[in-house]
């Protein structure tokens, strides 16, 4: 229900752009990390992968009544308590061995640059604990669309870039620094 109703908002409102749809698995687990600049990106993000994600999401968000029910608790996000993240990090695991996809915003908030902030290390940690590759996402024109600023959605166009899957057993050293410069890299166009 959301996919479609995301669908028919990016059809009336947007020119949506996806290049390399390609680089998405076909099958098996992952976890997708995109930059974060609108609160509409986890929409897009449902629309463009067929299979259903899970998020992962700021538990403070789980507090605000009308969010948790018209949202997260339907599209089965997993709150991430900053203060004790191990029940979300098990939960995920978990979903991940049964070959689910999980998704992240590494920023662990809105941000509203092109250039990534400061990041929060779970992803990465799921990644090599799990062994699944990490699919980079830059995500552009949102923060047009659905502006903090402007109450009223304003038309424009979405570029959504899928990078090639992400290895951590391949990557030497930091695969959060690897995967923040190739989504820094995706949104550069």
């Amino acid at each position: 229900m959301v996919r479609l109703a995301t669908r028919i908002i990016l059809t009336i409102l947007c020119s949506l752009k996806v290049r390399n749809a390609e680089n998405i698995p076909i099958k098996g687990a992952y976890i997708i990390a995109a930059n974060h600049i609108s609160w509409f990106d986890g929409f897009v993000l449902i629309t463009l992968f067929k299979e259903k994600i899970t998020f992962l999401t700021a538990d403070y968000l789980f507090k605000k009544p009308i969010v948790r029910r018209a949202f997260l608790s339907r599209l089965g996000c997993i709150p991430v308590s900053q203060i004790q993240p191990r029940k979300a990090i098990r939960k995920a695991l978990s979903m991940l061995k049964n070959g689910e996809i999980i998704a992240v915003f590494p920023e662990g908030g809105v941000r509203l640059t092109k250039e990534m902030q400061e990041i929060k290390r779970g992803a990465f940690f799921l990644a090599h604990t799990a062994k699944v590759p990490i699919i980079p996402v830059g995500i552009q024109g949102t923060n047009h669309i659905f502006s903090l600023s402007h109450k009223i959605p304003r038309p424009g166009k979405i570029i959504v870039d899928i990078g090639e899957p992400i290895y951590p057993e391949e990557t030497d050293g930091e695969i959060g620094e690897f995967v923040v410069t190739e989504i820094t890299e995706l949104v550069k166009y």
